[in-house]
């Protein structure tokens, strides 16, 4: 596994020490889900501004689910208590928390457009898909589907 640098340890380090397949990407990283048969990084992980872990499953996982196959709990992505239980800090979280499911969306419609520019391209000039390319393709519409959902 291949860890790329980042802030000070902490929820981040103690979830991606317990991924496989983790590579950098953009302001975070991916890797293959522990919560499903993943052959190729479906997993999105970053680093929130107040040290948070962020997750995201763009194959569907719920979070407790990846968590659960890592031996982690949803308190194990946090490194303390939000200070500011304030309704105005509350609702600081939450847009806190919406952002960085942009962030992730985005960075996953940017990987997998790739795939599908790809697989355009391939076909424009007279190339058939095998059926690996076939199944990727698949994959990458499955994922922009997803982060679609999580930007609307």
């Amino acid at each position: 596994m291949t860890l790329a640098a980042h802030s000070a340890s902490g929820p981040v380090d103690l979830l991606l020490s317990r991924l496989e397949g983790v590579r950098a990407s953009g302001r975070g990283w991916i890797a293959r889900c522990p919560a499903h048969a993943d052959r190729s990084a479906s997993l999105s992980l970053a680093e929130g501004r107040d040290g948070r872990a962020l997750v995201k499953c763009f194959a569907g996982c719920e979070v407790s689910d990846v968590l659960r196959a890592v031996g982690l709990e949803l308190a194990d992505l946090f490194p303390q208590r939000i200070a500011d239980a304030s309704p105005a800090g509350r609702a600081e979280a939450r847009e806190a928390w919406r952002q960085s499911g942009w962030a992730a969306a985005l960075g996953v419609l940017g990987r997998e457009a790739s795939v599908v520019l790809i697989a355009a391209r391939m076909l424009a000039d007279g190339h058939a898909l095998k059926p690996g390319d076939q199944a990727r393709l698949l994959v990458a519409v499955e994922r922009i589907e997803g982060a679609r959902e999580v930007l609307a």
